[in-house]
């Protein structure tokens, strides 16, 4: 072959390869969805096996199964010749019982975790909402939902250990001569961890019914931080209980919701009505049907499947009804205060149709930790917009004397009674809304020095710009020095909440 003919070779460069990828590869889409694939994984078996781990008779097994385990260990003491007595007929019961009992929990703790943290980086490759990049693991609020969970995967871990002890001495003391001391003191050790196992199950059972929530975060979360005046009452207090996940989305479905409105609505008030109607529904007070009839004179009819009644809206019909729940498990005060107003309106009280200024107060009957969390109720019922004052005593407090000043804009009440429901004159349905958006609920944190507990009082004084005392009330409490049982109480209504959200959501003919 001739030079001429010879292919040239260049040293130093590799001949083209074909590309294995299409020209629309993207690793770092590719790697989104990777963990969005590992996130959905964790998500299901955290649900499922919470749920297994939170069932009745499973957390009856897991607080009794350490009990039963001892009085094995107790008989075989007591009569260790008895053929029923030895430990080894028994443990082909207790294992399973034990795996039964501890596993779903475990693998709910470890998934949880797993789960927010790939939660966290979801919302920092902006895969969650497209567009929103943020730190969920840095907002208020996250370092004690965490720890909740790290809690729960040690409870479940002192439950493993104690459980692996018990077994293991049961199955020494088969091989060890009954008679002898070494087998006597296997099984006494036994009996201490068995019950040690048992009374840990009892004391941890609490953590243990917050797994398998739809909305992992919200039972754990604990608000620190809440406006001191709630502009829209509903509104305001259900996004004040919202766990740090969840407020992001709580906002784009405000916007939604402001989208699907008729023209004219006012966004806040709509919001308001939209809440109020579906706290009705989830009380009873109003059916499925009354509810959606109310719902169309503010809402397009075709939003409102969307908005509504989609199961796997974020935010629909029952979640919203479990959030408003939520927030109720939180401050029963102040629904105890829309209900007074509610029974105001439909009884026209004085209160509505005979006074310029309507205040309403709410305190809890214990206040534990000697802290506790005052609501007042404000409405002008005048024709013009007023600024006023509100003056807090509490003797013996942290500080004794606060005031509080602001703008109340004028709502007139109605002349007379009103009907909850009625098609042909406003009715409690128009009323409620409007005098919740145009009125205030101020949320006061009131405190007491370390010395002071028993019945102590709580002086609140409604002034004008001249000074002139409009109002004034007097309203008693019992401050405790810790929790006492409030916190198990509220537990126990959080977890009733969910239950609402847990139902399906209903099928209301055809929306449009």
């Amino acid at each position: 072959m001739s030079p001429e003919n010879e292919k040239k070779v260049v040293i130093g460069k590799s001949p083209a390869l074909p590309n294995p990828y299409s020209k629309d590869f993207d690793r770092a889409e590719d790697s989104i969805s990777n963990t969005l694939l590992d996130y959905q994984s964790a998500e299901h078996h955290r649900v499922r096996f919470g749920r297994l781990a939170r069932n009745s008779w499973i957390l009856l097994t897991r607080k009794t199964v350490g009990l039963l385990m001892a009085m094995t260990a107790l008989a075989g003491v007591i009569a260790p010749d008895h053929p029923l007595t030895r430990p080894t007929l028994m443990i082909i019961l207790w294992i399973p019982m034990l795996v039964i009992s501890i596993a779903p929990s475990f693998i709910a703790g470890e998934r949880g975790m797993t789960s927010l943290i790939l939660r966290s980086s979801l919302w920092k490759q902006e895969a969650i909402v497209k567009g929103s990049k943020r730190d969920m693991m840095a907002e208020p609020g996250m370092d004690r939902i965490k720890a909740g969970l790290n809690d729960i995967r040690l409870h479940n871990a002192t439950a493993s250990a104690l459980a692996g002890v018990s077994v293991f001495l049961l199955i020494l003391a088969a091989g060890l001569n009954p008679s002898g001391l070494a087998y006597n003191l296997v099984l006494l050790i036994t009996l201490a961890s068995s019950l040690a196992l048992s009374f840990h199950a009892i004391f941890t059972s609490d953590d243990i019914r917050k797994l398998g929530d739809e909305l992992p975060y919200l039972v754990m979360h604990s608000p620190t931080h809440h406006p001191m005046k709630l502009d829209t009452i509903l509104g305001d207090l259900v996004y004040a209980h919202l766990d740090p996940d969840h407020s992001q989305l709580w906002s784009i479905w405000e916007s939604k919701l402001a989208d699907a409105l008729l023209p004219g609505v006012d966004k806040l008030q709509a919001r308001e009505r939209l809440l109020y109607l579906l706290h009705l529904n989830s009380r009873g007070d109003l059916d499925s049907e009354q509810t959606m009839y109310e719902l169309k004179e503010f809402i397009k009819p075709m939003e409102i499947q969307k908005l509504l009644l989609e199961p796997d809206e974020q935010f629909n019909w029952t979640k919203l009804q479990r959030l408003i729940a939520h927030a109720r498990a939180w401050q029963v005060e102040v629904f105890d205060l829309l209900d007074r107003l509610q029974n105001d309106l439909l009884a026209g009280s004085s209160t509505i149709t005979g006074r310029d200024w309507r205040m309403d107060i709410a305190l809890a009957s214990q206040c534990s930790n000697h802290t506790g969390h005052l609501f007042i109720a404000l409405n002008n019922q005048t024709e013009i917009d007023r600024h006023l004052r509100v003056e807090v005593v509490v003797p013996g407090g942290m500080p004794e004397n606060q005031v509080h000043r602001f703008e109340l804009p004028a709502c007139l009440g109605p002349e007379g009674p009103v009907k909850i429901t009625d098609p042909l004159v406003e009715d409690a349905l128009d009323w409620m809304p409007r005098y919740l958006e145009k009125g205030i609920i101020l949320w006061i944190g009131v405190a007491w020095a370390e010395s002071v507990y028993g019945r102590r009082n709580v002086h609140i004084i409604l002034r004008d710009d001249d000074n002139s005392v409009l109002d004034s009330r007097i309203i008693e409490t019992e401050v405790l020095a810790g929790e006492s049982a409030i916190s198990r109480r509220r537990l126990k209504r959080m977890l009733d909440a969910r239950l609402i959200g847990d139902k399906p959501v209903p099928t209301i003919g055809n929306s449009s």
